[in-house]
């Protein structure tokens, strides 16, 4: 395993753990606001890291493997669908105004719909990406 692919699935564990911390301590609290505004910087810097270092090889690669390309393309779907309703969620309650009593449950919702998208990257995306990689180092 690359190290790249280590270092975001650490970080997926790190966002669903504080997502998870996030969601016991509740988000009318300091420390639960704080874990909620943890979780959205991470989540903004891995998918930033994903653009900068996973995606560029992987569309390399797909130039020449349309069903790659295609595969790319849902996923690039699938995660602006994921991302309206995380940034709405992150959005919501960073705010020191917000002690919705929906906070519980939607926290449930966005953990499973990030869990969900993990699980797709990890067993798909990320193994294309290995094996692209290394096709790289051993040629």
């Amino acid at each position: 395993m690359s190290m790249l692919i280590r270092e975001l699935k650490n970080e997926h564990l790190q966002i669903s753990d504080l997502l998870v911390k996030a969601r016991e301590e509740g988000v009318a609290s300091e420390a639960g606001r704080e874990l909620v505004l943890s979780a959205k910087k991470m989540l903004l810097a891995h998918l930033n890291k994903e653009d900068r270092y996973l995606y560029p090889p992987l569309r390399e690669a797909a130039a020449k493997d349309e069903s790659l390309k295609s595969m790319l393309s849902d996923y690039a779907l699938d995660m602006d669908k994921i991302s309206v309703d995380v940034m709405a969620f992150f959005n919501l309650y960073e705010s020191t105004d917000q002690t919705s009593e929906n906070f519980h449950s939607d926290c449930d919702n966005i953990i499973k719909a990030l869990c969900k998208r993990i699980a797709k990257e990890e067993t798909v995306l990320y193994k294309i990406y290995d094996q692209i990689y290394d096709q790289i180092i051993n040629s």
